[in-house]
This record gives structure tokens, C-alpha cells and sequence, in this order.
């Protein structure tokens, strides 16, 4: 009795071997795969993931030093004025430089502005009142300090924060 070809006779044991080649190749392909895998993950970071990933900020602090602020207050007692000088402390020493002069200081000295302009005699002589004036003046000063020229988002791992606000010099008259 004959058999077509590519069949086994019926009593012949059927052929496994080019199974069993397909299911090493697959399981060599995984490990190969997996091995990868775990070469990549142990390799040094390269110099793109280095860009993307931010770097701790350290807390170095630095001082900007700014003018004295002199101007008018908004009192319906009568003609009074105000002079303040003040020092912010930053937790990063090399915004603080940034921050000393030219457009950084500018922009600083205007939104400080804006906020003394609104006060009142009353408000600023008291205890509570120089607390609540440096804590908005800490607020005022956060938001210019995450905007350019002072925050540069490529170099900077974050924005400053005022740690402290001291008033050196205050006098209300």
C-alpha cells in the first residue's frame, strides 16, 4: 500500500522535528528580546534623558537687594507717605544674581509696587498688619520670579521661592 506523499503510514510515528525547531527559534527570539530589554534599562542615561530629567533644586540661598520704596499712601486722613526698604531671600543663589539688576529687579520693584500702593497707614503700622504685607509681598514676588528673565525653564530645575521677606528699613509718616 502506498501513501501520498507527505503523509506517514498508519503505524509510522508522525515527524515533530520542524515543530520543535519553530518552538526553539520562538523561545530563543523572547530571550534575546528579553535580554535587551535589560541591557537597556542598566545602560547609562544618555544625554537626552539627562536634558529631560530635572535636577533637584539645592537650597543655596541668595539676597535681592532692592531700592528703597518711597510713595503716598492711600489714607483720607491726609497727606502721608511711606518709605520701605526691602530684602528678599531666595532659595537659589544664582536667580537671586539674576534678580538684582537690569529686567529681573524692574519687574520685581513694579509688582511690589502695586502691592504697596493699595495700602493704607493703618494696615502696615501694626504687628499683624507688617506680617500680612510680607507674606503678600513673598506671593507678588513668587509669580515674577517663574516668569523670564528670571526663571529660564532650560537651565533652572524650578523657579525660586522667597524664603523671607526683611524689611531693613520702614517708615511711615
Amino acid at each position: 500500500m502506498s501513501t501520498p506523499q507527505g503523509q506517514t503510514p498508519a503505524g509510522a510515528p508522525p515527524k515533530k522535528s520542524s515543530k520543535k525547531w519553530l518552538v526553539l527559534a520562538a523561545a530563543a527570539l523572547l530571550l534575546a528580546g528579553g535580554g535587551v530589554v535589560v541591557l537597556q534599562r542598566r545602560a547609562k542615561p544618555t544625554e537626552q534623558t539627562e536634558k529631560n530629567e530635572k535636577k533637584p533644586v539645592a537650597f543655596e540661598p541668595g539676597v535681592v537687594e532692592l531700592e528703597p520704596f518711597v510713595l503716598n499712601l492711600t489714607d483720607p486722613a491726609g497727606d502721608r507717605y511711606f518709605r520701605l526698604v526691602v530684602r528678599l531671600v531666595l532659595d537659589q543663589r544664582a536667580i537671586a544674581e539674576r534678580a538684582a539688576g537690569g529686567l529681573g529687579q524692574v519687574k520685581l520693584r513694579d509688582r511690589i509696587l502695586s502691592v504697596l500702593s493699595k495700602k493704607r497707614a493703618s494696615e502696615m503700622t501694626s504687628l499683624e498688619g507688617k506680617e500680612r504685607l510680607r507674606a503678600e509681598l513673598m506671593s507678588a514676588s513668587e509669580s515674577v520670579l517663574a516668569e523670564p528673565p528670571l526663571h529660564d525653564s532650560e537651565n533652572d530645575p524650578a523657579p525660586a521661592r522667597v524664603v523671607d521677606v526683611f524689611f531693613t528699613e520702614f517708615l511711615v509718616q
